[in-house]
């Protein structure tokens, strides 16, 4: 059969393997997916490539469905980026090969496979928003198969696939949403590379990126990123909520809380742990505010670089101390670790044992977040309300006011589970 599958006729003679391999081209790799669609989809069924054509100018179009049911019939479904893929196809089988590299070498590649074709066109056509559909079939074959060549051997080896599913799908319901902006007032602070790239009737979107070796998403595209927006009301303003009204919860105290988790500690009840902590270091009953902010400098200091001599006698650093030594210890034992989310770090030269302690801190942040974001899309699963933003310590929420205060009172619930404590803010922009 001709590698070019382009009528329904031809798909239907193709027989189901047990696996394949699949790689999207949309119709310019520049556009948020969100804001562009398929133009071919590279298939492999570990015996031939094919090109399936859904919109190209060298061939007809088959329909996305019937390419989502004969990829459906697979057992499973290999590919790159499964949140990626997933604004053009719905598929259950899929097994993202990203997640099986970081866990077999420790991180993540790139798989660069841009023709010189491919880059030149990137060149002049970056911006068409058909770019893709003019480059030749035989290119985009080209390249799809060179990926495939570099990933063959990952094909297998997959472990930890229910919470990758689980991290895709639910990062994936909060960034397809974008956030509403004020155009005049986003314009005169953000510069975006081009505002069709990820910007459509007055919606900014971002993108997760789920590829990092602790497990923790950032959330950068287009020149903006998401997680960094300078604090000043300047920059805040512009972006506004489609509802009602942004709420924004953000955890207190959330990495002390966490590692009192793995260490078994517990802080006393109704208590502040930085004023726990702050009251200890100035052998104080009352701290004062310079004491307080003090107080929290000394514990970052400690968490993240290294307990000093001086603080070993405190509770919380002395069952911090021994964990981390505990962990660095089967680290080095066992030529691994396994982060709470299930992700193995292996060995290397670049690791210490702080290191190793922050990637689990931050993966544990991660499971965390997940836990909580699954109950909040269940929860507002029914609702004009959404979860649009997630930070590493705080949630936004574009609310609508029909939702009712019980709904706040669950999210918050919800939020403080597990011994978290959050604090709220509001307002009719992100500067609240």
């Amino acid at each position: 059969m001709y590698f070019v599958i382009e009528h329904i006729d031809q798909l239907r003679q193709m027989s189901p393997s047990d696996s394949c391999f699949i790689q999207v081209v949309t119709q310019n790799d520049n556009y948020h997916p969100k804001l562009t669609s398929s133009s071919i989809v590279y298939y492999n069924d570990f015996k031939k490539g094919y090109i399936l054509v859904i919109e190209h100018s060298e061939g007809l179009s088959l329909q996305t469905s019937d390419i989502n049911k004969f990829l459906d019939q697979h057992k499973t479904v290999y590919l790159l980026d499964e949140k990626y893929h997933s604004y053009f196809f719905d598929l259950n089988n899929a097994i993202d090969l990203q997640f099986v590299s970081a866990n077999q070498t420790g991180k993540f590649q790139e798989f660069d496979c841009d023709t010189h074709f491919h880059n030149r066109f990137k060149q002049i056509y970056y911006q068409d928003e058909q770019e893709n559909q003019i480059v030749p079939i035989t290119k985009h074959y080209e390249k799809c198969e060179c990926l495939f060549k570099k990933v063959e051997n990952l094909i297998g080896l997959e472990t930890s696939i229910d919470i990758e599913k689980r991290i895709t799908r639910s990062y994936k319901l909060v960034e397809e949403r974008g956030i509403k902006i004020d155009e005049s007032l986003f314009y005169s602070k953000f510069n975006p590379t081009v505002k069709n790239f990820s910007i459509k009737d007055g919606i900014a979107y971002g993108l997760y990126n789920l590829y990092n070796v602790t497990g923790r998403p950032t959330n950068s595209f287009n020149s903006i990123n998401f997680l960094a927006i300078p604090k000043e009301k300047s920059f805040r303003e512009c972006f506004i909520p489609k509802n009602d009204v942004f709420v924004e919860f953000d955890f207190d105290s959330y990495h002390l809380r966490l590692i009192a988790k793995l260490t078994g500690f517990e802080w006393p009840k109704d208590s502040h742990p930085h004023v726990v902590l702050g009251k200890q270091y100035f052998s104080t009953g009352m701290l004062t505010e310079k004491e307080y902010e003090k107080s929290k400098e000394i514990t970052f200091k400690q968490l993240y670089g290294g307990i000093e001599e001086q603080y070993k006698h405190i509770e919380f650093f002395s069952q911090l101390d021994t964990y981390i030594d505990k962990e660095w210890k089967k680290y080095n034992t066992f030529g691994s670790s396994v982060l709470p989310t299930g992700r193995i770090v292996k060995k290397s030269k670049e690791m210490n044992k702080l290191k190793l302690f922050n990637y689990i801190v931050q993966n544990l942040e991660t499971l965390t977040n997940l836990e909580k974001i699954e109950k909040l899309h269940a929860l507002l699963a029914d609702k004009k309300s959404e979860l649009i933003l997630i930070t590493y310590d705080s949630f936004l929420f574009d609310f609508s006011i029909e939702d009712g205060k019980q709904t706040l009172i669950k999210i918050k619930n919800i939020l403080e589970e597990n011994g978290l404590v959050v604090k709220h803010k509001h307002g009719k922009d992100y500067s609240l």
